[in-house]
C-alpha cells in the first residue's frame, strides 16, 4: 500500500503524538503497566517509521516531478506536458518491474490510465518483454543504452520503434531503477523503404536508359553512316552542278542528324555524371583554327563575315580539355551561324587576368542575328528548349546544345553567360581560369616578330570589325599597317607610297570587296608599270576552291589564303611570301595523307552484316588500292582469317550468330595482335565502347559515321606492311568514268554582297546594261512600299498585298538580289498567314535592301565599262 506524499506531515504529528502518550503513559502508570504500555508504543513507534521509510522510497520512483520547490500548479503542468509528450516514457524499479509511465506509454499497452498498470499482465506483454530485455542490459552494465531500432507489437500492431533507456539513481547515487523511451519511427522507416526502393527503380530506369541509348545509337549511326558514306562516294564522281548541290544537301542533312544524336548522348552521359574533364596540354590558337576550318564556308555560303581575334599578347599554351571547350565554341559558332541572315560572326579573346601559373580568359561569340528578349533569355540554358516554339520550327534542333555547353563549362570550373536583345543580335561569352603550361616556348613567336617588324603591309577588306582585327593583329607583330575599305582606295594608296618611295611590301586583298574585286586589283598591280616595286600579293576568301586559286596565280598572287584570319595562318602566310618560299598557292590546305607503299595493295577484311554499308567500305578502300574480303557476321570472320592471310580486319560490333566482341577474342586465341591488327568500325559510340572493344582484342575504335581521314590513319597505323601480290582478281574496281564534257569558260563577274550577278546575268544572256535597266526599274516600282502595303491592309485588301509581295519576290530572284528575295519571302508569308504586326516591323527593310541592290546595279555597270570586252567576260 503506498501512502501519498500529501499525508506525510499528518503521519508525522501522529507520530510525535504517540511519542509523546508513550512517555506520559510511562511516568503516570503504575508498573508494571506503565513498562508495558513504554513497550507497546516503541514497537508501534518503529512500525510506522518503517512504512514511512518505504513509501519515500517507492514514492521517489512514482512521482519524481513531486520536488519541494515546486508548486501545486507547476506540478500539475509539468504533469501535463509529460502525458502529452509523443515519445513514449516509463520507469522500472531495480527488479526491472514496471512502476508507470506517461499517457502515450499506456495507450500503446492498451490501458487508458496509468492507473490500471498492472505489473503481472504487463510484464508478460510481448512488446514489454522486449523492451524488458534491452533495459535489463541498461541495468547490468549501469551505461545508457540509446537509439536502438527494434521491431515490436504494440497493441495488436507491429511497429518500429527507437528505444533508449538510462540508469536511476537515488540522491546517494545508489541504483534504484531505469528510465526508458522510445519514439514510434514506423512512418519513417517506410518513407525510408519507399526511398530506397525509388532509388534502385530510378537506378534500373538509368540503366535501361543507358542501354536503350547505346542500341539506339548503334541503331541510327548504322543508316547514317551508308547515308553520308554513299553521298561522299557520289561526290567523287562526274556530276552536274544540280547533283553537286542535291548530294550536299544529304551530306550536311546527314551530319546534321548526326549532331543531334551527338547531343543526346552528351547530355546523358553529363546527366549520369560520367563525363570526365581532361587535364591535357593544348594549344588555344589550334582549337580557334580548327574552328575556323569547320565554319568557314558555312559562313561564306551565308554571306557572312567570319571573324577571329585572338591577340598576340595572350599565351595559348595551356592545360585543360580542348575537346570540350572546341565543342562549346562549335555550338557557339553554330548558333550564331544559324540565327544570322546579314552582318557577322566574331569570335574573340579577352585576357582578364594573368598570374605566373594560370590565366583567365574571356572567350566571346558575338553575332549580328535576331537576337532575345529578357523572357527568352531566362530559358535560354534550360535543357530541351530553344528561345521559343518558332525557333525550332524554322531553325531545328534539339535545345540542347547550350544546356551541355553549359554543364561543360561549370566542369570545367567556369561561367557561361550571354547579352543579347530582341534584334540586335547577341553575344554569348565563357569566362575560364586555365593552368600554364610549365614550358611556354615563345621562340617561334619572337622570330615572327624579328621576321615581320617594320614590314610595310596594306590589307584590303570591306568589313570594319575585321579591318580593326587586322590592324591590331598586324601591329602586335611589330609591321606598320595601312588598312582601306575598298580596291580603288588601296591603288590610290599603293600609288601614294610609291610617289612617296615609301613602297608596301606586302598587300594583302580580300577576294569580295564593293566595285572592284580583290582579283582585279591583283591584276592592275601586276600589270601597273609605274609600280617599279610591286607589293606581294596575297589574297583571301572565305572558302577554297582550286578554281579561284588559279585565277590568283594568273593575277600574279603570291599566297591564298582562307577566311577567318588566324595568328598563325596569317603569320605563316607572310613570312614565306617576304622570303620567297610559298609553295603551289593554297598550300595551307589539307592534303589527303599518302597511303606508304608497304602496304598498298594489303588485304583487308570487313566485317560488315549492313550491305549498303559493306558496299561503302569497299569503294573508300579499293579506291585507295586496298584488296576488300567482306563477312557478313563474326563466325564468317573466324573462318575466313583462319583461310586467308589478311593485313587488318575491320570489325562491326553488333552483328548476327555473332557479334564482333566474340568474333575478336575468338581471333585473339589464335592470332597476335602483331599478326593480325583489328579495329572496331562500328556505330557504338557511347562512352566505354572503345575500352571494350580493347578488352576484346582490338587495336583501335573507328566510329560511324566512318571518316575518311580517320580510316586511312588507321590503317597507316595498325596495317601489317608486306610485299603484297594481288592474289586474286576482283569485280569491285570502278568503272572507268567517261571523260567530263568540256565546258566553256563562264563570264566573271565582280562580287557583291547579296546578289548573285553569275545566275541573273545568265538569264539575260549577260546583258549587263538590261540587268542594270531592270533593277533601277525594280527599285523604283517598289519605293515606298511601306505607305503601299498599309493603304491595301486598310482597304482590307490583304490578297493584294500578299501578291505584292509575292510579285517583288519572283522579280529580285530573277535579278538574282537573293537577300532582297528572302525578305520579300517573308513578308509574303506573314501577309498570307494575317500577321499584320510582323508585316510592320519587317517591311522597314525593304527600303535599304533596295537601295543596296541599286547601288550593286551601279558598281556593276562602272566595272562593265572598264571592261576592254564589254560582250563577254571570260
Amino acid at each position: 500500500m503506498l501512502i501519498s506524499p500529501n499525508r506525510w506531515p499528518y503521519l508525522q504529528a501522529s507520530f510525535a503524538v504517540l511519542q509523546l502518550a508513550s512517555l506520559a503513559l510511562f511516568l503516570f502508570l503504575p508498573p508494571p503497566f506503565g513498562a508495558y504500555a513504554l513497550a507497546i508504543m516503541v514497537v508501534l513507534s518503529l512500525s510506522l517509521s518503517g512504512l514511512l521509510w518505504w513509501n519515500s522510497r517507492r514514492n521517489s520512483l512514482r512521482e519524481p516531478l513531486a520536488q519541494p520547490f515546486l508548486s501545486n500548479t507547476s506540478l500539475q503542468l509539468l504533469q501535463q506536458v509529460f502525458n502529452d509528450l509523443p515519445t513514449r516514457v516509463y520507469w522500472r524499479d531495480s527488479e526491472l518491474r514496471l512502476l508507470g509511465g506517461n499517457r502515450a506509454f499506456v495507450r500503446d499497452l492498451g490501458l487508458t490510465e496509468a492507473s490500471e498498470l498492472n505489473l503481472a499482465v504487463n510484464d508478460s506483454n510481448a512488446a514489454n518483454q522486449q523492451l524488458r530485455e534491452l533495459d535489463k542490459i541498461t541495468l547490468e552494465t549501469a551505461f545508457a543504452n540509446c537509439n536502438q531500432e527494434l521491431a515490436i507489437s504494440l497493441a495488436g500492431e507491429q511497429r518500429w520503434v527507437e528505444h533508449s533507456s538510462v540508469p536511476l539513481y537515488d540522491d546517494h547515487q545508489r541504483m534504484i531503477g531505469i528510465l526508458g523511451s522510445y519514439y514510434d519511427i514506423t512512418t519513417i522507416k517506410a518513407v525510408a523503404a519507399a526511398m530506397e526502393q525509388a532509388k534502385e527503380q530510378a537506378e534500373q530506369a538509368n540503366q535501361a536508359k543507358g542501354e536503350f541509348l547505346a542500341n539506339m545509337s548503334h541503331e541510327i549511326r548504322t543508316p547514317i553512316n551508308a547515308i553520308v558514306g554513299m553521298a561522299n562516294l557520289c561526290l567523287k564522281t562526274e556530276l552536274d552542278a544540280k547533283q553537286t548541290r542535291y548530294l550536299r544537301v544529304i551530306d550536311s542533312s546527314s551530319k546534321a542528324l548526326l549532331g543531334v544524336i551527338n547531343d543526346i548522348l552528351d547530355f546523358s552521359k553529363i546527366d549520369a555524371g560520367k563525363l570526365v574533364m581532361e587535364q591535357i596540354p593544348f594549344d588555344l590558337e589550334d582549337v580557334l583554327t580548327t574552328l575556323a576550318d569547320m565554319f568557314a564556308f558555312r559562313a561564306y555560303d551565308k554571306d557572312l563575315e567570319f571573324i577571329i581575334n585572338l591577340p598576340a599578347s595572350i599565351p595559348t599554351l595551356l592545360l585543360g580539355d580542348p575537346l570540350r571547350l572546341n565543342q562549346v565554341l562549335v555550338n557557339l559558332v553554330s548558333n550564331a551561324i544559324k540565327f544570322t541572315e546579314d552582318g557577322e560572326i566574331n569570335v574573340g579573346v579577352t585576357l582578364l587576368d594573368k598570374s605566373e601559373d594560370k590565366v583567365w580568359l574571356r572567350i566571346s561569340v558575338t553575332d549580328t542575328g535576331i537576337g532575345m528578349d529578357e523572357e527568352q533569355r531566362a530559358n535560354l540554358f534550360k535543357a530541351f528548349t530553344q528561345a521559343d516554339t518558332s525557333t525550332t520550327r524554322k531553325y531545328g534542333g534539339t535545345g540542347l546544345g547550350l544546356a551541355i555547353s553549359r554543364r561543360l563549362i561549370q566542369l570545367m570550373h567556369g561561367d557561361i553567360g550571354v547579352t543579347s536583345a530582341a534584334g540586335q543580335g547577341s553575344t554569348f561569352y565563357i569566362e575560364l581560369t586555365l593552368p600554364l603550361q610549365d614550358s611556354q616556348d615563345s621562340s617561334h613567336h619572337q622570330n615572327l616578330l624579328k621576321r615581320l617588324q617594320n614590314t610595310r603591309i596594306l590589307a584590303i577588306d570591306d568589313n570594319l570589325s575585321t579591318r580593326e582585327m587586322l590592324y591590331e593583329m598586324l601591329s602586335a607583330y611589330g609591321m606598320q599597317v595601312k588598312v582601306c575599305r575598298t580596291a580603288e582606295q588601296g591603288l590610290a594608296l599603293l600609288n601614294a607610297a610609291a610617289e612617296a618611295e615609301q613602297p608596301y611590301q606586302v598587300a594583302l586583298v580580300d577576294w569580295r570587296l564593293p566595285g572592284m574585286d580583290g582579283i582585279e586589283f591583283c591584276q592592275q598591280v601586276t600589270q601597273n608599270s609605274q609600280l617599279h616595286d610591286k607589293p606581294k600579293l596575297i589574297i583571301a576568301s572565305g572558302y577554297y576552291a582550286e578554281e579561284m586559286s588559279d585565277q590568283a596565280h594568273r593575277a600574279g598572287v603570291a599566297d591564298f589564303i582562307t577566311k577567318p584570319y588566324t595568328a598563325a595562318t596569317l603569320a605563316r602566310s607572310l613570312t614565306s611570301v617576304l622570303s620567297g618560299q610559298q609553295g603551289k598557292l593554297g598550300s595551307e590546305q589539307p592534303s589527303r595523307q599518302q597511303i606508304p607503299e608497304q602496304i598498298r595493295q594489303a588485304p583487308i577484311l570487313v566485317v560488315e552484316d549492313n550491305e549498303i554499308n559493306q558496299h561503302v567500305a569497299r569503294e573508300l578502300l579499293t579506291g585507295h588500292g586496298f584488296q576488300v574480303d567482306i563477312a557478313e557476321n563474326g563466325q564468317q570472320a573466324v573462318d575466313k582469317v583462319q583461310q586467308q592471310s589478311y593485313a587488318m580486319v575491320l570489325m562491326d560490333i553488333q552483328m548476327p550468330v555473332m557479334d564482333g566482341y566474340k568474333a575478336a577474342e575468338t581471333i585473339r586465341q589464335q592470332f597476335s595482335y602483331q599478326r593480325l591488327p583489328i579495329v572496331a568500325m562500328t556505330a557504338n559510340a557511347m562512352t566505354g565502347d572503345a575500352e571494350k572493344s580493347s578488352a576484346a582484342g582490338m587495336q583501335g575504335h573507328l566510329a560511324k559515321p566512318i571518316d575518311e581521314d580517320q580510316l586511312l590513319a588507321m590503317l597507316i597505323r595498325w596495317c601489317i606492311p608486306g610485299d603484297y601480290q594481288q592474289q586474286r582478281t576482283t569485280s569491285t574496281a570502278p568503272a572507268s568514268a567517261s571523260a567530263a564534257p568540256v565546258e566553256r569558260p563562264k563570264p566573271r563577274y565582280p562580287q557583291s554582297k547579296g546578289v548573285d550577278f553569275a545566275s541573273a546575268l545568265a538569264r539575260l544572256q549577260h546583258n549587263v546594261d538590261l540587268y542594270a535597266k531592270l533593277v533601277d526599274q525594280l527599285v523604283e516600282q517598289y519605293r515606298g512600299s511601306a505607305l503601299k502595303v498599309a493603304d491595301f491592309i486598310t482597304r482590307g485588301q490583304h490578297d493584294s498585298a500578299r501578291r505584292y509581295f509575292h510579285s517583288l519576290k519572283g522579280a529580285a530572284a530573277n535579278l538574282g538580289l537573293t537577300l532582297l528575295q528572302k525578305r520579300a519571302a517573308l513578308l509574303e508569308s506573314s501577309m498570307a498567314n494575317s500577321e499584320i504586326d510582323k508585316v510592320a516591323d519587317q517591311i522597314t527593310g525593304l527600303e535599304p535592301l533596295l537601295e543596296q541592290a541599286s547601288q550593286a546595279a551601279f558598281d556593276l555597270r562602272e566595272w562593265h565599262k572598264r571592261q576592254p570586252n564589254q560582250e563577254s567576260q571570260t
